[in-house]
């Protein structure tokens, strides 16, 4: 069971990279609608993504209500991904605000379709249109010209999104049967890295409320908070300039500079009640949490635009850094929990669902696998 976990969890993390590998290639692409646009077209697409991430990252904390006992500790690895709802899967460029400005020097044109043309996001499915890019006449800023073309885009066509980022959670149980926590998230592969910290605590309400000790349930209280941050480097897919055209600077100044990177923090506050049923153990939570995802495109990126050379229209490259940031910041909003740990011996395997009671998030999906010690025997006196 154990390698089998182990293989599943590598598998989910290939597939989170190559999607968002995937997004980092068409993302690049819409650079050429100029810095404005770009921001609004890329964070159309990865909204799934960022809003994914922000939903999944306060999950899989705890598998029971029962904090460990004294010196008892658990070490859980686990993953998790989220379901992307239909309002999610598609936008248009009227809903992200593109071409607000008619002034603006990038402009964005629908080849096929129009500006209520339904999208794909990168979860979505089937192809998007083409878009036309023109910019002002630099000899005549009352007319505009065509300067390149977007091609087509499209989506994954998955029902979920990423949600919890594979982790490691280690806990130790203290006095007073309370419980701290540790979580890592870890990865390095290739060109991506994830580099995460969080930390909880649980304590049991059982203990202090009269006579709810005498019940075969477990009722406990949760806090956490963590954050993580994604980086993908661009390597060998990075966006190169013409180099026949002015301004180009050296492919290795573009190779070497331009990463995806995505910030994602969050908290939350609740409480828990579990049952012990021999080797299984359902349990239930309600939680008020919030997170934040910050999503940016670094380093220096080409892009191909028009000015007046001593009157002639000239082709050059325009260089912009760290051309694309915005947040995707989750609601505030109660989240519902039901799940199970499923324990024999020191090995438990676990699995829940979040309910999101809030239509800004996704509803997310968990499963981890720990090895656990609920208590060591009591330190002996000196």
């Amino acid at each position: 069971m154990k390698h089998l976990f182990t293989k599943t969890i590598f598998t989910s993390s290939i597939l989170f990279i190559t999607k968002v590998l995937f997004a980092q290639n068409d993302a690049a692409s819409f650079l050429k609608a100029g810095k404005e646009e770009a921001n609004k077209l890329v964070n159309g697409y990865l909204q799934p993504i960022s809003r994914g991430l922000s939903s999944g990252i306060n999950d899989a904390w705890y598998s029971t209500a029962k904090p460990l006992g004294l010196l008892g500790f658990d070490i859980k690895v686990g993953f998790g991904g989220s379901l992307v709802n239909n309002d999610s899967k598609t936008f248009t460029l009227n809903s992200i605000g593109a071409n607000t400005d008619s002034k603006s020097n990038f402009l964005l044109t629908p080849i096929s379709g129009d500006v209520n043309t339904k999208q794909p996001t990168i979860m979505g499915d089937g192809n998007s249109s083409r878009f036309a890019i023109s910019t002002l006449n630099p000899l005549d800023n009352t007319q505009r010209l065509y300067i390149d073309t977007i091609n087509s885009f499209s989506g994954t066509g998955s029902f979920a999104s990423v949600g919890t980022t594979p982790f490691i959670q280690v806990s130790l149980g203290i006095i007073k049967s309370t419980e701290i926590m540790v979580r890592l998230m870890p990865i390095q592969t290739g060109d991506f890295t994830s580099n995460g910290f969080g930390f909880g605590v649980k304590h049991s309400l059982s203990q202090w409320i009269w006579g709810v000790e005498k019940l075969p349930i477990d009722i406990a209280a949760i806090a956490t908070y963590n954050t993580n941050n994604l980086e993908l480097t661009f390597g060998e897919n990075f966006l190169n300039a013409n180099s026949s055209l002015p301004g180009s600077l050296p492919s290795s100044d573009y190779k070497n500079s331009q990463k995806l990177t995505i910030k994602t923090s969050g908290y939350q506050a609740g409480v828990i009640v579990s049952k012990k049923l021999l080797f299984f153990t359902p349990y239930l939570g309600v939680t008020y949490h919030s997170a934040t995802s910050d999503v940016a495109m670094k380093g220096i990126f080409p892009i191909k635009s028009l000015r007046n050379n001593n009157g002639n229209i000239e082709e050059y490259t325009e260089n912009i850094t760290d051309p694309i940031s915005f947040s995707s910041k989750a609601a505030q909003a109660y989240k519902g929990t039901l799940g199970f740990r499923f324990k024999l011996g020191p090995a438990a395997f676990g699995a829940e669902y979040n309910h999101s009671f809030a239509n800004e998030q996704f509803s997310t999906f968990n499963a981890t696998f720990a090895i656990n010690i609920q208590q060591l025997a009591p330190i002996p006196k000196l």
